[in-house]
């Protein structure tokens, strides 16, 4: 089976946005804990007893009940694993493909070739040179690491 040409592009895209997807994610958090001035004035009354709820609780509450903060933990998380689980040469391409390192340096020769470039114009064909590797290759352990991401995701 192969990926839909869209939901190939869609994992790409929420590879490139990795570190700004876990800034967004920091943010939404803080934004959740350190939410003021709306909250309720009043408790709810469950028959003859209160059962208000503190500020902290609702807090608590609507972190554990984000959709969104869930959904991009866990695109995160998939992107990390898969990363985790790639080979060296696998790392390299992403690297260089992507911008992604997590918990990886890249080589110093090959970021010296990368220095001064825009992976953003550069072609398979240069990026493949860059690393010293054939274009098949490039592809090879491009696509891999895409559909690593789109089977952890469930999206394969």
């Amino acid at each position: 089976m192969k990926l839909k040409r869209a939901a190939y592009r869609h994992i790409e895209a929420e590879i490139y946005a990795y570190y700004d997807t876990l800034q967004a994610m920091e943010e939404l958090r803080r934004d959740i804990i350190l939410a003021g001035g709306t909250h309720d004035a009043y408790g709810a009354v469950v028959g003859d007893r209160y059962a208000g709820t503190s500020i902290v609780e609702r807090r608590a509450t609507k972190l554990a009940d984000s959709i969104l903060l869930r959904e991009m933990e866990r695109i995160t998380k998939a992107i990390a694993d898969t990363y985790a689980r790639a080979k060296e040469e696998g790392r390299r391409v992403v690297w260089v493909k992507y911008g992604l390192a997590i918990g990886w340096e890249p080589p110093a020769e090959l970021a010296a070739r990368m220095e001064g470039r825009n992976r953003f114009d550069m072609s398979p064909d240069d990026m493949a040179e860059v690393l010293n590797v054939d274009r098949a290759t490039f592809h090879r352990y491009r696509s891999g690491f895409v559909y690593g991401v789109a089977e952890r995701l469930g999206w394969y």
